[in-house]
């Protein structure tokens, strides 16, 4: 018996999943006795519970689903979507113990007590707050699809249009290949008009019953349900269930696919041996070494310590360093599980996708059988709400304790707790209308490390650089807000610039031919003998837009119409411009690089120029934050407090403990264990590297 597309089965056990998320929120309630059960656990969570919490906090399925989205684009570079975080791992090594170590509820409270100023501690919770709604949205999105593909509408049940557009795919797809195969002459404008109404999202491989709207009502409903009854508590009781469901949703279609394919030589009859390239180096790739490198740089920088819910809940230093460390690690080695994925979804669905993001959602129901797909489809819910649970934690403290407490500082901690919940709520459903508002996920992933560059700077310093002025923070903030924020969203609603024939510009697009080893689509088409023949064969990279996320044509059947830009707009780009750089000459990968570089080096410069012309900040005020941040955290409440006092009123402590003394440059002396766990987490580094290497070389 089927329903929607789903067997019965499958629908009951997703509603059991769901019912177990609930009845563990109301269970964990009875923990919640003030603002520091709900977002912090009382700092109660040792190893065990802290490893739990950070894994699902770090994981999502929109994460498995993107890896594998970038890789059927990519290839195996694609990974870099995500598994740039394994090369900021062994910084998490001091990073957890230094967010531990700060003593912090909210992430704003930095903010307020290092820079005595309520107006940076609400002004970081207000960025903070518009990001997470527009971070969430790739949650939904990615999610959304997923299910769309699992829901999919046969044929015979479309409408004529529907009917209509997929038939529209099928050409374009067929056009593609016979331009790859240098076959095409007379369709060239045909295949133009095809790409237009792909851009528009006109012609789909597949149509789905799934009303995204209310599916992402309900998913943010039951998201928000459990945190709100629970805190902090309910989010790492779900992660150990979450937990197994994910390393379900990233194994479960491994070894069927691989079944469908013949094996791991099957693989590599079928998928291009480009594909199989850590980093690209083919034609139009966007994971080049030097991209990937910028992104790590970025999302390092991004990633400052900042968490004090789900980082401030453990119970000592070495909780929240093997917690952290340890949830890290479980995650890089999953991501292999989500790479191998992507790439055998290469090759069982080359070409045949009108939305790549489809890909999960589309193996799960062409592989696996009843029972098995709403397990899958529950672990993928899984992902998303482990992940999202921590975080909307985070957005919660932030207005409680750094918006609405400064304006009403005699509000009770009940209240709070009450607003706090209800903040939670208005966050999750929020995000719902960004996931409309982009339909490109790499585009919202670049896009959200982009603007972690606009706090991350400031906070990195906080912590190695006394001399950090309060000044100094303000003024860059409200320049990177403007420049990453501000401009490149407003600028799109004017329609004057949107259609500037100097903003609508594109990188020039071209035919690059390489000998490759045929495959057996290549013997299919004619291009080849046998399967492993060289062959010479032509890639076209299509141009792409430079200021904007992409440039259409306002009439697509018109090839002289004027183009209109879409998306964000590039405003560090549009300044790079300026000072000459021939940015037509850019690869896709080049442009996305420029515009990080900025984003690395333009809050840095402000921050470093404004804080020596201006005034250090209080004495007494340093003292204390430093003596807090050279202090290891440890479980006794009362004895924690006792040491860092020792450290406030003899800094002489903190000043032997520094390798610079008697500096601006705060930085402690490394301990063996600080050294050993640092080596330590670059082998694993190195380990999981040679994992992918050793698994992607299988059968070839």
């Amino acid at each position: 018996m089927h329903f929607y597309g789903l067997h019965i089965i499958d629908w009951m056990i997703i509603a059991l999943y769901l019912g177990a998320l609930i009845v563990i929120g109301r269970w964990t309630r009875k923990k919640i006795k003030n603002t520091g059960d709900f977002f912090q656990a009382g700092r109660s969570f040792g190893k065990v519970m802290t490893s739990f919490l950070n894994f699902g906090n770090m994981v999502s399925a929109d994460q498995a689903a993107g890896v594998t989205r970038e890789i059927y684009r990519q290839g195996l570079s694609g990974v870099w979507f995500q598994n740039l975080v394994l090369f900021i791992t062994p910084f998490y090594w001091f990073s957890s113990v230094l967010q531990r170590r700060a003593r912090y509820v909210a992430p704003g409270d930095i903010y307020e007590h290092r820079f005595q100023s309520k107006f940076l501690s609400g002004l970081f919770a207000v960025y903070l707050l518009l990001s997470a709604i527009y971070g969430s949205s790739l949650g939904y999105l990615i999610t959304g699809k997923t299910m769309q593909a699992v829901l999919v509408k046969p044929e015979t049940e479309c409408t004529t249009a529907e009917k209509q557009s997929m038939a529209e795919f099928r050409e374009m797809k067929i056009l593609e290949a016979k331009q790859s195969a240098n076959q095409i002459t007379t369709d060239l404008n045909r295949l133009s008009y095809l790409h237009e109404l792909e851009k528009r999202g006109e012609i789909k491989a597949s149509i789905s019953y799934l009303d995204l709207t209310t599916f992402y009502i309900i998913y943010g409903l039951v998201t928000a349900a459990y945190v709100i009854m629970g805190g902090l508590f309910a989010a790492a009781y779900t992660d150990v269930l979450q937990s197994i469901m994910i390393f379900f949703l990233s194994t479960a279609l491994i070894p069927v696919g691989l079944h469908a394919l013949g094996g791991f030589s099957g693989l590599h009859a079928k998928v291009p041996d480009a594909m199989f390239n850590l980093f690209g180096s083919g034609a139009g790739s966007e994971y080049t070494w030097y991209f990937v490198l910028t992104m790590v740089i970025v999302n390092l920088i991004g990633l400052a310590p900042r968490n004090f819910t789900v980082g401030g809940s453990a119970k000592d230093d070495s909780s929240a360093r093997i917690g952290m460390v340890t949830g890290a690690f479980a995650k890089r080695l999953i991501i292999i599980g989500w790479a191998l994925t992507g790439v055998i979804a290469v090759g069982l669905y080359a070409d045949k996708l009108s939305d790549a993001t489809f890909i999960w959602g589309t193996m799960t129901l062409d592989l696996l059988g009843t029972g098995f797909v709403g397990l899958m489809i529950a672990s993928v819910l899984a992902a998303n709400m482990a992940s999202k649970a921590g975080s909307s934690l985070e957005w919660s403290a932030a207005f409680t304790k750094n918006i609405l407490l400064p304006l009403r500082p005699q509000i009770t901690d009940k209240k709070q707790l009450l607003i706090g919940r209800l903040v939670i709520f208005l966050v999750l459903i929020g995000g719902i209308g960004f996931a409309y508002a982009v339909d490109d996920i790499f585009v919202v992933f670049k896009y959200v490390l982009s603007i972690g560059t606009v706090i991350g700077p400031a906070i990195w310093l906080v912590y190695f650089w006394r001399r950090l002025s309060t000044k100094a923070v303000i003024v860059q903030m409200v320049l990177s807000i403007m420049i990453t924020i501000v401009v490149p969203n407003i600028i799109p609603a004017i329609s004057s610039i949107r259609q500037s024939p100097a903003l609508t510009v594109e990188t020039k697009g071209y035919t690059e031919a390489s000998q490759v080893r045929a495959k057996e689509s290549d013997v299919k088409i004619g291009l080849a003998k046998t399967t492993g023949e060289k062959i010479l064969k032509s890639i076209t990279v299509q141009p792409v837009a430079i200021y904007f996320d992409k440039v259409e044509r306002v009439n697509p059947e018109d090839p002289n119409s004027i183009k209109e830009g879409k998306g964000v707009f590039k405003f560090q780009l549009w300044m790079l411009s300026k000072l000459g750089l021939p940015l037509k000459e850019f690869s896709k990968a080049g442009l996305s690089t420029a515009s990080f570089a900025f984003d690395i080096i333009f809050p840095f410069i402000v921050l470093f120029i404004v804080s020596l012309l201006t005034k250090p900040n209080s004495e007494k005020v340093l003292r204390e934050f430093y003596a807090r941040v050279h202090t290891p955290a440890i479980a006794d409440r009362e004895l924690d407090s006792l040491e860092v006092q020792k450290r406030i009123d003899d800094p002489e402590i903190a000043e032997r403990d520094k390798i610079f003394p008697y500096s601006n440059w705060e930085f402690p002396k490394p301990t063996r264990k600080d050294i050993w766990g640092f080596a330590a987490c670059w082998a694993g580094v190195a380990i999981i590297i040679g994992l992918y290497i050793v698994i992607m070389s299988f059968g070839s």
